[in-house]
Parts: structure tokens; sequence; C-alpha cells
């Protein structure tokens, strides 16, 4: 009896490969490389188009568009790393840490004490869990509203948008959606200066969670911080 050797064929009568399981695992840190590449070419145009669309919305009047700048202190976990696994057992996204850095935004008052603002901020510091050194760069756009007495100016704003964080580990490097609620106050020194001692944002983002082996990808967990600022604004 004679038995003939057939080469086996994929669906639909595809060639049958046994590298095409690891061209598409390939495939999937590609892919995210480039989408956190076209998400910062998307940042870079989109936070002057805002900036410029708020100067535009608030030149008809005087004393409506404020620029802030100044100093920025970041507490949130910025990942677990990719020697450290966290979050399916645990739900957690790994210790947090304080980071350094500065905030800077642009607030038009378009309408009496409403308002929307473009804030861009950059913060750095090391993940507690790897030590290893990451750079992280926010740039959120939302509505804002203040109340004015005297010399005294309370404002309240929720903010939406990404961050986009960097680091020689990379399981440290990813781009996310992130979102702030806060507020803060300032006080006039001059017609033209104020100073703002205290800013304060709620922050909450997602990060991933590196599998280092399992039945099941991990999801990402969630990560709650906060932020303090404190600096100059300039009104024009």
């Amino acid at each position: 009896m004679t038995f003939l050797a057939l080469r086996p064929t994929a669906i639909l009568g595809q060639p049958y490969s046994r590298e095409s399981g690891t061209s598409r695992a390939t495939k999937a840190p590609i892919q995210t490389v480039q989408l956190e590449a076209r998400m910062r070419r998307f940042r870079i145009v989109l936070f002057p188009v805002v900036c410029f669309s708020l100067l535009s919305l608030a030149s008809a009047q005087s004393d409506r568009v404020e620029l802030f700048g100044g100093y920025s202190l970041e507490r949130i976990s910025p990942g677990c790393g990719s020697n450290y696994r966290c979050g399916a057992s645990t739900s957690s996204s790994g210790p947090a840490a304080s980071m350094n850095g500065w905030n800077t935004s642009l607030t038009g008052f378009v309408h009496k004490s409403f308002g929307i603002s473009a804030q861009l901020s950059g913060n750095y510091g090391t993940a507690a869990e790897s030590y290893s050194r990451v750079n992280r760069y926010s740039y959120q756009f939302g509505p804002a509203y203040a109340v004015r007495w005297q010399r005294t100016s309370v404002f309240a704003h929720a903010l939406f948008g990404g961050i986009t964080q960097s680091s020689a580990d990379q399981g440290l490097s990813y781009t996310r959606f992130i979102l702030s609620a806060g507020g803060g106050l300032d006080y006039k020194i001059s017609s033209r200066i104020s100073l703002r001692p205290v800013q304060l944002d709620y922050e909450r983002q997602t990060v991933p969670v590196v599998d280092t082996g399992g039945p099941t990808p991990l999801p990402s967990a969630g990560a709650n911080g906060f932020r303090y600022s404190a600096g100059i604004v300039i009104k024009f």
C-alpha cells in the first residue's frame, strides 16, 4: 500500500507556513511604534492650532487671554516596566513616583467667565520598580471657568488629551489617553501679571502591563495621580 504525503494548506488555499505565527507576532510591536509616531505628529500639529484658535476667539476683548507657565510636580504610577509583573493579580499599575517638571497653559475666555484651555506639560523621574528613567509629556484641552473677586481669581477646568511616555525600558514607553480635573487660585500683582501659588489636578490614565507568560494577555491597569503646579500668569 502506498501513502501519499500531502503538504498542509491553510483555509482559502493559502500556503501553510510555520513562520506565519511568528510574522504576525512581530507585526504587533511595529504597529504600536507606528501608532505612537503618528500620535506625536498629531500632537505637534494640534496644539498650535488650538492655541491660535483661542487667541482668535478672545482677541476682540482685552484681558480675555491668559498664558500660564511654571513648575509642576506630578505623582502617578508610570507603569511596572518589562521586568516586573503587576496589574492582573493585584489590579495595580505599580507604585507611584514623584516627577518634577514644567507646566504651561493658554486659556481664552470666550464668554464672560467661561473659557477653553489648552495645557502642555513635561515631567521627568524614575520608575520605582524598574529604576528606569522616564520622560512624560501630556497635551490636553477642555473647558475652564473662573470666578473673579477684586484681586483674586479662582478657576476650575476639565482637560482631556494624551500622555506620551518614553524610557529605555520598552515596557514604560507608551501613548495613552489621560484626563485631568482640578483648579487653582490666581492673585493679581499688576494689571497684566498674576501669581498662581497653587493649581491642583486629579489625573486618570491607563498603563500597559507587560505579560511575562500566560494563557491570556494582561489588560491595561488604571492609574490615578495628582499634579501640583505654580507659576506666573500673563494676561493679554
